[in-house]
């Protein structure tokens, strides 16, 4: 069930609680369909928010995904070109970029499968920014959390990496490993992207401190202040997480990329000292259950289909191919390390 805006309400969506008016009276019980009608009586009473079926809460979608998300990109690299020249951040685009993601980020399975499509090494940190972007708003729907934190959730992940523009190419897209001097260059991003986030009074508290705090670990082994303890601030703690899984799924200067099977298992064991484990527990749980039927490239180089996902274990599913069976939760030595789209 998710709360929403009675202007981001659109006819075809189903009401998840009765509705009442401000005397009480019951206006559209629960399960009732929205149509025109219903929205022009709710803006007459002065209704400003209702909570309906997250399944039917997509609007019409009048782009398709793939031009949003060029959009997006668009909007990410022209901020963050633009705030390297020293121009200040222009947040009415942002803020309506997150709007868009936030009327497009409903079919899990198709978001997955769209920004394995839409990865691109050479154009890493402004995909890297929407895709944190949208597993946020994801995360947040997941999460049953309200329009308005959703919507931060999504804008903290645009702006999150804003920082970097100022660090070096020759670094950020380094073929190898990082020297100490180097990683040290790379630690100071967050901090540059808060200065410049809290000089609009645009951005709010909580997006601004999931810029800077969405490297930050439990066990102190984070930055860049080195905090211990699970992140206090929400929208920092699940920016983190979509920070992990899309780098790890990515293909990097340095690195290829692993599969969602391999990121969610990385996620699992971070949440022991490291990751929220309220975020990764919602992700783990999650994420997996999106292959059912896809075909995978298992580390012994055959190919099969993900035929059962045990909900205890989601990461290692039954995999037929041809005619046998690997239940990866006995066959610990195998692992899926590709979706084959």
């Amino acid at each position: 069930m998710l709360k929403i805006k009675v202007s981001n309400l659109k006819p075809g969506a189903k009401l998840g609680k009765d509705l009442y008016s401000y005397d009480s009276q019951l206006l559209l019980p629960r399960g009732t369909v929205v149509t025109d009608e219903h929205l022009n009586s709710l803006a007459a009473r002065n209704i400003s928010e209702v909570y309906i079926n997250e399944t039917t809460a997509r609007p019409r979608s009048e782009k398709p995904f793939p031009e949003v998300y060029q959009h997006s990109l668009h909007v990410v690299r022209s901020f963050m070109l633009e705030a390297k020249l020293g121009k200040p951040l222009e947040m009415e685009e942002i803020v309506q970029t997150t709007d868009i993601l936030f009327n497009q980020v409903f079919d899990e399975n198709d978001l997955f499968r769209q920004m394995r499509l839409m990865k691109d090494k050479d154009d890493y940190l402004f995909t890297h920014s929407v895709n944190v972007a949208m597993l946020s708003i994801l995360i947040g729907r997941w999460l049953k959390c309200d329009e308005k934190t959703i919507k931060e959730l999504g804008t903290a992940g645009l702006l999150h990496d804003l920082g970097k523009v100022f660090i070096k190419d020759e670094i950020l897209n380094k073929p190898g490993k990082l020297t100490e001097d180097e990683f040290n260059e790379i630690k100071k991003h967050p901090k540059i992207g808060y200065q410049l986030a809290i000089e609009n009074p645009e951005v709010n508290y909580d997006i601004a401190n999931a810029i800077l705090l969405h490297h930050e670990r439990a066990d102190g082994s984070g930055y860049p202040m080195g905090n211990k303890g699970y992140n206090a601030h929400f929208h920092a703690a699940v920016v983190a997480v979509a920070d992990v899984y899309d780098a790890i799924t990515s293909t990097r200067s340095y690195s290829t990329r692993s599969s969602p099977y391999v990121a969610a298992e990385i996620l699992w064991q971070e949440s022991f000292g490291r990751l929220d484990p309220r975020i990764t527990k919602v992700f783990y749980d999650k994420i997996a259950n999106f292959y059912i039927g896809n075909e995978v490239l298992l580390s012994n180089n055959e190919v099969g289909v993900v035929i059962f996902v045990d909900p205890a274990q989601p990461t290692r599913p039954i995999v037929r191919v041809q005619d046998k069976f690997y239940n990866l939760l006995l066959e610990r030595n195998i692992q899926i390390i590709e979706i084959i789209d």
